[in-house]
């Protein structure tokens, strides 16, 4: 069974990481630090079974199809962390970061991505952050 990025992987972890927007908020206070150790927890606890390893090296998370994600997180929000992985390793990215809007996500001229699926959510306290999967154009 081919894995469907958008319904069996974003969609799942969108709603996890919303509910989990509290311990979120504890993280924030730590300005410009990965928080992908964190993430990955949150999405594998949203995926379950459908993850079928984690790696060390090369992107994070590879599933029964041999579909792999690499995962980027932190309290802050750069395009270029999820830019990076795509030309290295031609494989999808999930991130989450906190963020003033979506549409630094979309704004390239560059055609390298297509985004699978975003959104931006509050924290409660203010804040916002943005959590999007997106892939390479073949």
């Amino acid at each position: 069974m081919s894995i469907d990025l958008r319904n069996d992987v974003f969609v799942p972890v969108l709603a996890r990481v919303k509910k989990r927007v509290e311990s979120l908020r504890s993280l924030k206070r730590f300005q410009r630090t990965g928080i992908e150790g964190w993430f990955k927890v949150e999405i594998v606890a949203a995926l379950d079974k459908k993850v079928k390893a984690i790696h060390n090296k090369g992107p994070d998370l590879e599933f029964e199809d041999g579909t792999k994600l690499e995962l980027k997180a932190a309290t802050n929000f750069d395009r270029g962390w999820f830019l990076e992985p795509l030309r290295k390793y031609r494989a999808p990215c999930l991130f989450l970061g906190n963020a003033p809007g979506l549409s630094r996500l979309t704004a390239t001229d560059s055609g390298e991505f297509e985004v699978v699926g975003s959104d931006v959510f509050p924290d409660g306290f203010g804040g916002e952050w943005i959590i999007g999967l997106v892939k390479p154009r073949r």
